[in-house]
């Protein structure tokens, strides 16, 4: 019995110390070219910003979790009170698949954005919150590359799947409001670093 509980320890602090040799923390941050569908609106310019942390359990998957901010919306052409700006909170979970021998890997990266006007933070300043969806469920694919240093590049393309004017999830009439439903999408370029510990 002694002995399966010293196996048994043994293998479980071989697990841990190649697991914590795996783990790392970073940053991700770049632009932003967003889009809602079935608007008026032009692709709007904005920006991300993500701490990540980055769990390598293979050779081939990697696991990271991120929190940031993202800016998103439309840009209208004509006139500026009608542009759309959605500060998101983002939480998103990414699934990284590599190459082998390589840094070279797919993402597959599932996620929530909530619309900070209708957080507590926003609400401290603005009571009345704005006109979108407070909530987006997203789905993000991309490629990435990722240097022996920690230094990557990456592209993702993130797809929302919940309207952005739906009455659904606020109480409001929207100038933008349509039977149809308006989406957000974000292709996002940027670079990613990974502090090695």
């Amino acid at each position: 019995m002694k002995k399966w509980l010293l196996t048994i320890f043994c293998f479980g602090m071989i697990t841990l110390a190649y697991a914590q040799r795996k783990s790392s923390f970073g940053f991700r941050s770049g632009v932003n070219f967003s889009e809602i569908s079935r608007t008026q609106l032009e692709t709007k310019t904005g920006f991300y910003l993500s701490f990540l942390g980055h769990f390598k359990f293979t050779e081939f998957y990697a696991l990271q979790p991120e929190i940031g901010y993202s800016l998103q919306g439309g840009q209208s052409e004509t006139v500026s009170e009608a542009n759309v700006d959605i500060h998101y909170i983002t939480v998103t979970v990414a699934n990284k698949f590599f190459i082998k021998d390589s840094g070279f890997h797919f993402i597959i990266a599932p996620g929530f954005d909530f619309d900070a006007d209708d957080t507590l933070i926003g609400l401290y300043n603005n009571k009345d919150g704005n006109d979108v969806s407070f909530i987006d469920l997203t789905v993000s694919l991309g490629v990435g590359y990722e240097f022996n240093n920690g230094l990557g590049i990456e592209a993702r393309y993130k797809q929302g799947t919940i309207d952005v004017f739906s009455g659904t999830f606020n109480s409001f009439e929207s100038e933008q409001l349509s039977e149809e439903t308006q989406l957000n999408s974000t292709f996002q370029l940027g670079l990613f670093y990974k502090f090695n510990f």
